[in-house]
Order: structure tokens, then sequence, then C-alpha cells
């Protein structure tokens, strides 16, 4: 595809050329053709009664209905397959609709189709709709982007058939889907029943197995791996860091103040052996590839070089929210018009079809709109923050900043929130105050966190904990595995625990509460409940410190009650103590007995023995008086 100037200059040409042609062809029918004359007359009035319909205060269903009706009147028509038809094509249905626009509200219905067929074919369709969104009449915005959104939902009712591919081993399945079957078959049923899409295997998987692998769509590093270690693209352990993290240690074994100086020294050799940008001299790289990669789908935006003072204002303000989101999400829609860019490229330079899937055929944005998400109420700071992402982008994608609305940020908030997951690495700096981030991200804890990553079929798995598998890195990039911790029967679901499953069943729930908003009710918590529910609770005011069935310590701090606990830990403590101390007076009763008269050596064992627990008794009652009174 040609470039955008030259897209301008011909879109000009063309449009003047096709003007002229359609008006002089226009004109030879009108006077001539009788025929033509009727059938112009007909369109004319269902053009009317069309306008009437969308035009003034319309509502949104009688506009979806609308744009339904005019794809139905489109589906027909071929769209060109070359690049060069494909432009030729575009130039035409663009120069029609702004001519249709030209004749009144009689021509926007019309109007709508061709923009519509335009954006089919323009390489990138984010960016045209932001330019129709200034240039078009309101009502024909609003049926262009209706006919997308009835498109959309045509395509997303066959995206679970398409995706994910088959080559994963894994489909994404409704698991409402047979009881809203039985609720269609009453006709008095209104209940709408809201789709419960898991992921499930397609085939047997044995333990240790991986079941498949996933790239990113979109990562970032956290603040605290933010040290020049760590590839900002792919999040990979440079190399060069590595190896100069051994020679640190090496020297701290060493030991004297003299280490400080060379240390220094080795941090900047580090960071500058590796591929850092070389224009903000922030952001390092592992490879070549990486640096280019990032700058072609995002560091050309977010890179705080001296000469982009809003891009720097962008990350101070995204580092003050203490958020990673906003970086993700500028990250994101770079991604987005990068991709379509590489797509529309691929096309170009004549990709065969058998070459995709049909799953291709969906964009990123398209993806991005099946996953579940958290319903967020937008806040002072997203303004802020949305407002700076504007600035930051509107001159390489105008528009971005009408189209990206606060409703539309928070959205992108709350499925990143839901879906991201914490990509594990090694040697990770421990998180500091200033490091923090309150962002949400599905974490197991089975090693350090050195980012956050976003995956298009992995958000589809479900929270259990305890889980059949388990996300891994075994390249130490963003790539995820998905592990087999069990054995795996074909269309079984998959899980995965969102929080450490280690922990306790009550601090578990209240972090998935917290930060999922689930009520798990999963086996392992139901177990765990009924566990405690059967531990025995122990009253301080029934407890005989003298009784051999008093529980143990470690019995009685499984107890929810950490006072019960401590109670029956004071009693055991009396009832050991009171028996060492009567077997020290049986020992000296026996060594008295020996010295004085053999006749009561039995009395004086005894004496000796309740003078020493009554001592101790008055001792104990000092120090803890309420078991003291109890043992009384």
């Amino acid at each position: 595809m040609v470039s955008g100037k030259n897209i301008a200059v011909a879109a000009s040409v063309t449009a003047v050329v096709a003007g002229i042609s359609y008006l002089a062809y226009f004109d030879y029918k009108r006077r001539n053709d009788p025929k033509f004359r009727r059938k112009l007359k007909r369109s004319r009035k269902k053009a009317e009664k069309t306008a009437e319909k969308i035009s003034g205060d319309a509502s949104l269903d009688e506009i979806n209905s609308q744009a339904l009706e005019l794809l139905n009147i489109i589906a027909q028509e071929k769209l060109p397959e070359s690049p060069e038809e494909k432009e030729k094509f575009f130039m035409a249905q663009v120069s029609r609709g702004e001519a249709l626009c030209g004749a009144g509200p009689s021509g926007y219905a019309d109007a709508a189709c061709r923009f519509f067929q335009a954006l089919k074919v323009y390489p990138n369709p984010v960016e045209l709709v932001m330019i129709y969104q200034k240039t078009t009449p309101d009502i024909v915005f609003k049926l262009v982007m209706a006919m997308m959104a009835q498109e959309v939902q045509q395509k997303q009712a066959r995206y679970f058939d398409v995706f994910p591919p088959e080559d994963k081993h894994v489909r994404i399945k409704d698991k409402n889907k047979k009881e809203s079957k039985k609720q269609t078959k009453s006709d008095d049923a209104k209940e709408v029943v809201v789709p419960n899409r898991a992921l499930f295997t397609t085939k047997e998987f044995a333990e240790g197995d991986v079941v498949y692998e996933e790239d990113s769509v979109v990562s970032t590093l956290l603040p605290c791996a933010q040290n020049g270690q760590f590839c900002h693209h792919c999040l990979r352990k440079v190399p060069e860091a590595v190896d100069a993290a051994k020679e640190d240690d090496s020297e701290a074994k060493e030991g004297g103040l003299e280490e400080q100086e060379p240390a220094a020294e080795k941090q900047e050799p580090s960071k500058s052996s590796a591929f850092e940008c070389d224009k903000c001299h922030e952001s390092v790289y592992c490879s070549e590839k990486c640096r280019q990669d990032a700058y072609d789908a995002y560091h050309q935006y977010l890179c705080p070089s001296s000469s982009s003072s809003t891009a720097r204002e962008f990350a101070e303000l995204a580092k003050k929210t203490h958020e990673l989101a906003p970086v993700l999400i500028a990250k994101f829609f770079g991604i987005l018009v990068d991709r379509e860019k590489k797509k529309e490229l691929a096309r170009a330079l004549g990709v065969s079809e058998k070459q995709k899937t049909e799953a291709d055929e969906y964009t990123t944005w398209e993806h991005l709109e099946s996953m579940r998400y958290l319903e967020l109420i937008p806040t002072a700071s997203d303004a802020q923050v949305l407002r700076k992402l504007g600035e930051l982008m509107s001159n390489s994608v105008p528009g971005l900043n009408e189209f990206v609305t606060s409703e539309r940020y928070s959205m992108l908030k709350g499925k990143l929130d839901y879906n991201a997951y914490a990509v594990h690495g090694s040697d990770v700096p421990k998180e500091t105050e200033s490091t923090h981030v309150s962002d949400t991200m599905r974490d197991d804890h089975v090693a350090g966190a050195v980012g956050i990553s976003l995956y298009l079929i992995s958000s589809h798995i479900t929270h259990d904990c305890d889980p059949n598998v388990q996300i891994v890195f075994p390249e130490g990039t963003d790539k995820a595995a998905i592990k087999a911790l069990k054995p795996i029967a074909a269309d079984e679901e998959l899980h995965i625990s969102f929080v450490d499953p280690s922990l306790d069943v009550e601090t578990r729930r209240k972090q998935l509460q917290s930060s999922y908003r689930i009520s798990c009710k999963c086996a392992k918590c139901e177990a765990d409940l009924k566990a405690a529910e059967a531990t025995p609770t122990v009253n301080a005011d029934t407890i005989d410190p003298m009784d051999d069935s008093t529980p143990s310590f470690a019995a009685v701090a499984a107890s929810p009650s950490p006072a019960t606990a401590a109670a029956a830990f004071n009693s055991e403590h009396e009832k050991k103590f009171a028996e060492a101390t009567l077997e020290q007076s049986e020992q000296a009763a026996e060594q008295a007995a020996e010295s004085e008269s053999p006749e009561q050596p039995e009395q004086a064992a005894e004496q000796a023995a309740e003078q020493d627990v009554e001592q101790d008794a008055e001792q104990d009652a000092e120090q803890e008086k309420p078991s003291a009174q109890d043992s009384e």
C-alpha cells in the first residue's frame, strides 16, 4: 500500500475524475431513459423514508436496525483482493460517500454504505474511523459505527468456533449454554443467561506436558525490574547484566571498602553493553530485534527523549499513580496500529490466504472484546492520564483522544485487572514502597515477578485453588507455556490459581473477592472450611491443667481462635511444669529419707511435693491469675 501522502493526492484526483464522470452519466440517463427516471423516483422515495428513520432523534434500536438492513444490502458486494485494486476501490467509495453526504439526508444511508466499504479495505481502520468522526455528518458516522457493531456481533457469533486455533488443542466453551437452551423452550421464559465461558482441552495430557504456548499481546516490566538488567520488550534477563551481577557477587565476597568504587563502575557497563534506546538511553533491550520491534510498536510514542516533553510527563504521571495500566494501554494502542500495518504489508507482499487461519481475520481489538473485565469507576487520575495519552499519540494516531473515552479507558483497565498475568523471572529485585504498583495480576507466587503481561487464550482460563495447569516461562521471556500439573482428560476444563494456593482458605477467599470479585467455592476451599469447622475449639474456663486429655499446642494452634490457642498452651505448660516439679520433689524426698528416719519415706515425699506445688502455684498466680484460678 502506498504512503499516506500519496493516498491523499490520489484521493483528490480520483474524487474529481469520478465525480465528473458520474455526473455526466447521471445527466444522460436522466434525460434519455424513462426506466431510469422511474427507478430514480422510487429510489428517492425510499431514500427519503430511510432518511426519516435515521434522522433527528432516532433511537439506538432504530439505528441498529437500519445498520443491519444496510449490511444485508452490501453483503453481496465483492471486495477487491490486490493492493492496487483496493486503492482504487477505496478512493471511489470515499468519493461517492462524500457526494452523497452533500446531497443531504436523502443520501445519508447510501453514504454510510460507501464509507463502510472504504473502511473494509483501508489498511488502518481505527485511524479512518477517527477521520470519519471529524468529517462526516453525525448521523452518517453513527450509521457507520452501528454497521461496524452489527458486523462485530455477527463475527463474534462464530468467534469461538475458529479461536483458539486447532493446533493449541484447547477450545472455549460456554458452560451455561445447555441451561440457556432449556430456558428457551418456554415462551414465557424471558431471563437472559449470561455466558460463562471457560477453556477446555481437546485431547488428553499427562502430568508435566505443555498444553500450548502463547505470545503476549502486551507486556511491561515492573518498576522494581527497570534497573537495566531486564529487556524492556520481551522481559528477558539481559545477558550482560547476568555477567556483571556475577562479577559483583565475586567482588563482594572479598570484602573491604575498595569494593564500593568498582561495584559502581560495574553497573554502567551492564547497561551500556546491552542494546539501549539511542534517544532516551533509559530503555534497555536484549537484542537489536527487540529494540527495533519495541520502537516500531510503541516506544516511538513513549520514548522520554529530550525532544518529547509530553512523553516524559506521561511517564511521570503514570509513575505517580503507582499503576502500570496507563503504560500498558498506551503500548496496546501502539501495538494495535502496528499489527494492522503489518497485516496490510503481508497482503501487499502477496502472502497466500492458505498460510492464514480463520482466526486471523479478527483484529486484536476484537479478540480483546471477548475477554471478561471488571467494571471500574473512572477516577480523577484516569482523566489526567487519558488527556495526556491523547496528547502523546494524537499526532501519529489522529482522533485517538476522541475515540478512547473515559468509559472505554475504564473498560481496558478492567480487562487488564482481570486477565493480566505476572511474568516470573530469576534474580528479581525486591519490591519497595517506591516501586510498588496497585495493578492486579494473576500470580501463584511460585517465583518472583519481573513483569505483567496479557494473553489472548490464557485469559479464558478460570480460577481454582487446586489448579490442574500452571503458567510457566521456559524461555525466560514473556512467552508463556501452560503446563499440566496433573493428568488431564479430553474435554476437561483448565484451571489456574489466581492467588497463592498455599495461603489459608480465609486469606485466599478475601484476596479473590477484593481483586476479582470471585466468591470461590472450589473443592479445596470447601474442604478447608470443613476442616476448620471440625477442629475443636478450647474454652479456657473448662481446661484442667492436670487432665491428660488436654489437647496439645499443635492441635489447638490450628483453631481459628488465637485466644483459645494461647489459653490451651498456658494450661499445657502448667501441667508439664507440675509433673516435673513433682518428680524433683520425689527425688528430694528419697534423699532426705536416707539421711533421716527410714520409717516415714512416703509421708516425707508427699509433704515436700505438696509444698513445692503450692509454691509454684503461688508464683503462677502472680504471673497468670486467670489460669491459676482455673486450676484451683
